[in-house]
């Protein structure tokens, strides 16, 4: 038996079946490329976007937050801080609102919290973020710019080294922390520049001075000369060093110095002195002289009536005390022709004092006398106008003018 099968029938391109058939099949192919380009797009938007919160502070946009937990930990850290600076509670959440937006994962990732807290201080009558300027560890004021604190105290330590320091430091710690603070408390530093020049400087300077270095005097005792006998050997001579130290000062104020060279410019020269220890007997010559007797000057030393006066006249009443100018032995008393009463006295220098026209004589001859000891007293014997004392020096041998040996 022979199988019937349904005969095949050819459709062309205008038949209205196959126009249906593929009508159809646009349809679907649209609405699927339609539903995958949406489900592509959704994918896309959820990758790279997310839902966060727009936050704001009396309606005035702060930031982005990615949830409400994290909003609210950030409204319990401001009141927990505002609370801490004001010493009361303060309730931030009431002056706080947000709303739904949709922003990207990386806004969400970068969201700055600390940024966040400040911008809701800065709404925050009574309080905001400054820097706490501390001088070694003790907070003293705050300042709007660290700026310019930071600039004025770099200029002030270049104008120390400008005026030729070596080194320029504060002295104290200054310090900053930036943080909350309670403006109606808390003192603000307004007057940088003020505040700069009240701290303490540690400067270090370089200087060149010269100095005199005094001699040192060398004493070489004699016991073979008197006490009180003193003969200079060598003259002393004062040097002089130049110094390169350096010196510290704290605000102008010298407090270390620290020598970096000495340089000798004039050598120091010791003064050599030989002095005698040997008790002085007292009847010993001091080699200088004293006034033999009080009066008034009657005739100088030098040419006087066409003839040469060898000594000193000195006019004083009769039996005025006539003394030794100096220690001595003597070895002549008496009568002198034109002298009358003389009295000569060898000193223990070599030289020879002469006691003229005398009314007496009070010592004898050979005896030492001490200087200012009572030999004779004023008269007019020998060749004389007049009561007065003829007093003569001689040195090797030679008159002098009595006036150059005489106090």
């Amino acid at each position: 038996m022979d199988d019937k099968r349904p005969d095949c029938i050819a459709l062309s391109p205008t038949s209205p079946l196959l126009q249906k058939r593929t009508s159809a099949r646009r349809r679907l192919s649209s609405r699927g490329t339609l539903l995958t380009f949406l489900l592509c797009a959704a994918t896309l938007l959820f990758h790279h976007f997310t839902f966060a919160l727009s936050v704001k502070v009396d309606g005035e946009p702060i930031g982005t937050v990615p949830d409400t937990q994290v909003l609210e930990t950030l409204i319990d850290t401001a009141e927990g801080a505002v609370g801490s600076v004001l010493g009361r509670h303060y309730d931030v959440a009431e002056r706080i609102s947000y709303t739904l937006r949709l922003t990207s994962h990386s806004d969400v990732e970068n969201i700055d919290h600390q940024q966040l807290e400040q911008d809701i201080f800065y709404h925050i009558d009574g309080v905001d973020m400054h820097y706490i300027v501390s001088i070694d560890g003790a907070p003293i004021g705050y300042v709007d710019d660290l700026e310019e604190l930071q600039l004025a105290m770099d200029q002030r330590i270049e104008q120390l080294m400008g005026d030729g320091a070596l080194s320029a430091a504060f002295l104290s710690d200054v310090s900053y922390d930036f943080q909350l603070v309670d403006l109606e408390q808390t003192l603000a530093v307004t007057d940088v520049q003020t505040f700069v020049e009240t701290l303490s400087v540690e400067t270090t300077v370089e200087i060149t001075y010269t100095e005199i270095i005094p001699f040192e005097v060398d004493l070489i005792l004699d016991d073979r000369r008197f006490e009180n006998s003193v003969e200079v050997l060598q003259e002393g001579l004062d040097g002089e060093v130049e110094i390169t130290a350096l010196v510290t000062y704290i605000d102008g104020e010298v407090v270390g110095q620290t020598m970096v060279e000495i340089k000798v410019i004039t050598e120091v020269v010791p003064e050599i002195v030989r002095e005698g220890t040997q008790v002085r007997p007292l009847t010993a010559s001091f080699g200088y002289y004293i006034w033999p007797t009080v009066g008034i000057i009657s005739s100088l030393f030098g040419p006087r009536g066409g003839a040469f006066h060898q000594g000193l006249d000195i006019a004083a009443p009769s039996g005025t005390p006539v003394i030794a100018a100096d220690g001595g032995e003597v070895f002549f008393a008496g009568w002198c022709s034109g002298y009358g009463n003389l009295i000569r006295i060898l000193h223990d220098n070599g030289n020879v004092t002469y006691y003229a026209h005398l009314s007496s004589i009070e010592i004898f001859f050979g005896e030492r006398v001490y200087r200012g000891q009572l030999i004779g007293r004023v008269g007019t014997t020998g060749i004389s106008t007049g009561d007065h004392l003829h007093f003569e020096i001689h040195i090797d041998g030679i008159p002098v003018d009595p006036l150059l040996h005489l106090p």
